[in-house]
């Protein structure tokens, strides 16, 4: 049976707890993505003002439920397609479409400040 995984919770995470929740938020990351950019090739075609303005806040709705859904797996959606597992002490940093959890940054460094995990 499947691991159970709490939702809106705020949490901290160790460095294997993000990686086991790892493959739901690059899932729930990878649709939106690939949402958002179907809308933005329309988007890109589209003469139409008032079409133009629909695609657009589609767009910013299918940012804003990603940001939701990663929010209800207890992780920090930041930035496009950025998340944040707190540890308690700072977050470790991911961003699509890596392949794992590598990174890490104080909670006053932000993305510009992640380092490498070794």
């Amino acid at each position: 049976m499947g691991q159970v995984i709490a939702i809106n919770q705020r949490r901290f995470f160790t460095l294997e707890e993000a990686q086991e929740l790892l493959p739901v938020v690059r899932r729930v990351t990878r649709l939106a993505v690939e949402r958002a950019k179907f809308l933005s090739t329309q988007l890109s075609v589209v003469q139409n003002p008032e079409k133009k303005q629909a695609l657009e806040e589609d767009v910013y709705l299918v940012f804003k439920e990603w940001h939701e859904k990663v929010k209800k797996l207890g992780a920090d959606a930041k930035g496009m397609w950025l998340v944040d597992f707190d540890t308690g002490r700072g977050y470790y940093c991911w961003k699509y479409p890596e392949k794992e959890v590598c990174h890490y940054h104080g909670y006053e460094e932000g993305f510009r400040g992640r380092v490498k995990i070794h």
